[in-house]
């Protein structure tokens, strides 16, 4: 095992939230480490931490459910340039989303708020437009760019270029055991060991063994079914309430993108109204599969439905996991002392995750918390 220099924060978790936070720590002139491994060669085999941000499409728009969803959305989408051209790899598309909701004129005025060209649209201009039969008869909300998709692992990617660049250290490996000593805290694994004086924890719906407190959340088992279909530049990203095949609560999809194989695929994934729930020790076990069967079938037949005219192809699936919570929102907050944590994205914390960073590394900045929002939204609760 090799030691490394004491540092006075290190995240840990290399995931969307994590690698956000490490590259404002390192931005801000703070020696911090970042720690977390990168996707398993073998996921039928790897013992883990595994990642749900290792896919090549996640849904990025300022339109959100609530003001806080859409606040943290905007502040990210507006630093993505920046962070393609400082760190040389791109990973976002602005392609627009359709959003279809009860309550869609809402999610309307809450993006207009930020800027964000969003306007209600009507099921026979998106047939026309975009190949996509929505008729539920719910409203219609489209916004244009800067929504479109990201590739989350070349956003994770980024953020780790900038955070080296700007003279953190970067450590591709899991931590193992975290403990108190010396003042501060010794987190080792197979990479070695590192002192560190705080610690900020981002580690999705792993890690819970690395402390003794444990946080009230859900793990949600989620299947995501990919579809081969070429890309014709006309379909967004979507999501949708009250699909065709009502199993499920809603879905939502990324336009086709090129997959790690060469395939072009189309990716749908949803909330399914029988939940499955996972605990730690059965996160593993999960990733090892292929997802849930019913799953599947929904949301092919959604796939079916809402695009009746694509030449869809064959299918490949992956399981997923998200992290919930009891409000809907991320915890970020101190838990313990020395320790803060950034966690829990609820599904929606992708595209807003450079945002979501930023808060959690502002839990160790001279000037605490820095944003208009309420901190006692993201008050973290325990089990």
């Amino acid at each position: 095992m090799t030691s490394h220099e004491r540092v006075d924060v290190a995240v840990i978790g290399r995931g969307l939230i994590g690698s956000g936070a490490g590259r404002h720590l390192a931005e801000s002139g703070r020696s911090m480490a970042l720690i977390g491994p990168g996707e398993p060669s073998d996921w039928n085999t790897s013992d883990g931490p595994f990642s749900s941000h290792h896919d090549q499409g996640r849904i990025t728009r300022i339109a959100g459910r609530n003001a806080m969803w859409t606040e943290v959305a905007a502040h990210a989408c507006a630093r993505y340039a920046d962070i393609e051209a400082r760190s040389g790899i791109g990973f976002h598309t602005p392609r627009g989303v359709l959003v279809s909701y009860p309550d869609a004129a809402d999610w309307v005025d809450r993006a207009e708020h930020w800027g964000s060209d969003a306007h209600l649209v009507d099921p026979d201009w998106v047939r026309s437009e975009t190949g996509v039969a929505i008729e539920s008869g719910l409203d219609i909300a489209f916004e244009g760019a800067p929504a479109g998709h990201i590739n989350p692992r070349r956003l994770v990617a980024a953020q780790t270029r900038l955070t080296e660049l700007a003279g953190g250290t970067v450590i591709d490996d899991a931590v193992r055991a975290v403990e108190r000593r010396d003042g501060g805290f010794e987190l080792s694994g197979a990479f070695g060991s590192i002192m560190a004086d705080r610690i900020l924890v981002s580690t999705g719906g792993f890690g819970s063994e690395l402390f003794d407190w444990k946080l009230d959340v859900e793990r949600r088992a989620r299947t995501i079914v990919m579809a081969r279909l070429a890309d014709d530049g006309r379909i967004p990203s979507l999501i949708l309430d009250q699909p065709p095949d009502d199993r499920i609560q809603e879905v939502y999809w990324v336009p086709p993108v090129e997959y790690p194989d060469g395939s072009v695929r189309i990716k749908i994934g949803g909330n399914m109204k029988d939940t499955i729930f996972l605990e730690p020790d059965e996160l593993v076990d999960w990733f090892h599969g292929d997802g849930d069967p019913a799953e599947i079938d929904c949301l092919g037949n959604n796939l079916r439905a809402l695009l009746p005219d694509a030449p869809l192809g064959d299918v490949t699936t992956q399981p997923c996991v998200i992290t919930g919570t009891p409000t809907g929102m991320p915890y970020i907050g101190t838990v313990d002392d020395g320790i803060g944590v950034a966690i829990a994205g609820n599904g929606s914390a992708a595209k807003s995750s450079d945002e979501l960073g930023r808060l959690g590394a502002s839990l160790f900045g001279e000037a605490g918390w820095d944003s208009g929002l309420d901190p006692s939204l993201f008050t973290p609760q325990f089990a």
